[in-house]
C-alpha cells in the first residue's frame, strides 16, 4: 500500500482488516463527491498511520525522517475526520414559481408581459418568459411598423406556438411562407423580423438571412442552375433565404424550372432547418411561380397578404420617418394633405421615402439664410414645393423605362 504518489512504500505485518474495520464507521460518506471531502485520500493515508504505527514503532520508522516529515505535512493539510459532519453538500435553493396566466391577441400583449415579468434565473416561470426577452427588439420593431394588423395577430400566433415546443416531430414542421403585396409595404423588412425572431426562440439554429433575385439562383447553362440554387440554399441552412420578385422566376423559363425543382425538394427535405420566404405581387406568383412545380403552394404554409397603405397610414409612415432623423412637421400638417394625393403615391412606403427627401430639399431652399429656430421643421409650404419635385421624379422615371426599351 502506498501513502500517495510520492510517498515511499511500507509494507505492514499487522492485518489489513483493523484497518477496513476502522472505516466502516465513515461509510455514510462514500457518495460524497472527491471535491467535498477535499482530499479524502490524504485524510484516509493519515488515519491509517495514526492507527497502525503504534502496532508497528519500529526503529526503522522512527529513523526515517522523509516519512516522518510526510506524515508531519499531511498532518498539517488533513481534514479530521471527527469534522465530516460538518461538510455539507451545495445545493441550489428551490426556485420560486411564477404564474403567468394572461390572454394574448396583440405584440402589444406580448410586449406588456416582457415589462411586467422581467426575467430572473431565481424563479421558474410556467412560459418560456426568457425567450420573450430575447425577441423584445423584434417586437418593438414590428409593433412599430403601420398597419399590418392581420399579419401581426398571424405572426403572434405563430410565436405561440413556436415558443412553447409544440413543433416535437423530428422532421420539424413547414415554415415556408408567402409574402405577397404592392412594391414599399414592408415585405423585405417584415421577413427579417420573423427570421431573427425565429433564429432566437430558436426554432431556427443560425440567424442567417440572404435576399436573392433570380440572377443569384440561375446559371447561365442547364445543370448550372441546379448547382447554384443550391449553393444558396446549403449558405441558409439553418436560417432564411428570402426570394424577392419570386414571380421571375416564370413557367415558361426551363432555367427558373430547373431552379424551382431543386428549391421544391429542399422546401421539404430541409423543413427542420430551412425557412424559405417568397415576395411579390400574388397574381404574379401565382400564374408563374407556384405554376412551374405542383408541389410548391402546399409547401409554403403561411401566406400573408400586406395590403396597400390608406392615407391616414402613409400620413403615420411620414411621421415616423421625420422623427427618425430628429426633424419635426408643423401641426398645420394633417392626414388630409396625404388623402388628396393618394393616387400619386403607387410605391407606398417607399413613396413616403421619396417625398421626403423632395420635401427636405425644398426647405433648405426656404430657410437658407433664415433664423435657425425654422429649420428642420417641415411646412405645408415645404410639403406642397416637395410634391412637385416629387411628381417631375415620378414622370421621368416613367420617361425612363420607355427609353430604355428602345436603346
Amino acid at each position: 500500500m502506498s501513502y500517495s504518489p510520492n510517498s515511499p512504500k511500507r509494507t505492514f505485518n499487522q492485518p489489513y482488516h483493523k484497518f477496513l474495520k476502522s472505516l466502516d464507521k465513515y461509510q455514510t460518506y462514500k457518495y460524497l463527491s472527491y471535491n467535498n471531502c477535499m482530499n479524502i485520500h490524504n485524510t484516509i493515508s493519515s488515519h491509517y498511520s495514526n492507527t497502525f504505527l503504534p502496532y508497528h514503532g519500529s526503529q526503522d520508522t522512527q529513523n526515517d525522517k522523509e516519512l516522518l516529515d510526510f506524515f508531519k505535512w499531511q498532518k498539517e493539510h488533513e481534514v479530521p475526520l471527527n469534522n465530516f459532519d460538518k461538510i455539507k453538500v451545495h445545493r441550489n435553493p428551490p426556485k420560486t414559481k411564477v404564474h403567468i396566466d394572461v390572454n394574448i391577441e396583440s405584440v402589444e400583449d406580448l410586449i406588456k408581459i416582457i415589462d411586467t415579468y422581467p426575467f430572473d434565473n431565481m424563479k421558474e416561470y410556467n412560459i418560456e418568459l426568457q425567450s420573450l426577452h430575447k425577441i423584445r427588439p423584434e417586437l418593438d420593431q414590428l409593433n412599430s411598423m403601420i398597419g399590418l394588423h392581420t399579419v401581426k395577430s398571424s405572426i403572434v400566433n405563430q410565436l405561440l406556438y413556436f415558443i412553447q415546443g409544440f413543433t416535437q416531430d423530428v422532421h420539424g414542421d413547414y415554415k415556408h411562407t408567402v409574402l405577397t403585396g404592392s412594391p414599399g409595404t414592408g415585405k423585405t423588412e417584415l421577413a427579417k423580423i420573423i427570421g431573427k425572431m425565429y433564429s432566437k426562440i430558436g426554432v431556427l439554429k443560425n440567424n442567417v438571412f440572404k435576399k436573392v433575385t433570380r440572377s443569384d439562383l440561375v446559371a447561365g447553362y442547364l445543370g448550372q442552375t441546379a448547382m447554384k440554387t443550391r449553393k444558396k440554399i446549403d449558405e441558409c441552412n439553418g436560417g432564411v433565404l428570402f426570394i424577392d420578385e419570386a414571380y421571375s422566376l416564370n413557367n415558361d423559363d426551363m432555367y427558373a424550372k430547373e431552379c424551382v425543382d431543386t428549391l421544391c425538394e429542399a422546401l421539404s427535405d430541409q423543413k427542420k432547418d430551412l425557412m424559405v420566404i417568397v415576395a411579390g405581387y400574388e397574381k404574379d406568383l401565382n400564374e408563374q411561380f407556384f405554376k412551374i412545380n405542383p408541389g410548391m403552394p402546399s409547401r409554403f404554409v403561411w401566406k400573408f397578404n400586406i395590403e396597400e397603405y390608406n392615407p391616414k397610414e402613409l400620413y403615420e409612415i411620414f411621421l415616423h420617418l421625420v422623427k427618425q432623423i430628429s426633424w419635426k412637421v408643423d401641426k398645420n400638417v394633417t392626414d388630409k394633405w396625404f388623402h388628396e394625393k393618394k393616387d400619386l403615391f403607387k410605391f407606398n412606403g417607399r413613396s413616403m421615402e421619396q417625398l421626403l427627401l423632395m420635401t427636405k430639399i425644398s426647405h433648405s431652399k426656404r430657410v437658407f439664410g433664415k433664423d435657425a429656430n425654422l429649420k428642420k421643421i417641415l411646412t405645408l409650404e415645404d410639403l406642397d414645393k416637395g410634391m412637385e419635385i416629387y411628381k417631375q421624379n415620378v414622370k421621368s422615371a416613367k420617361d425612363n423605362i420607355f427609353y430604355g426599351l428602345y436603346t
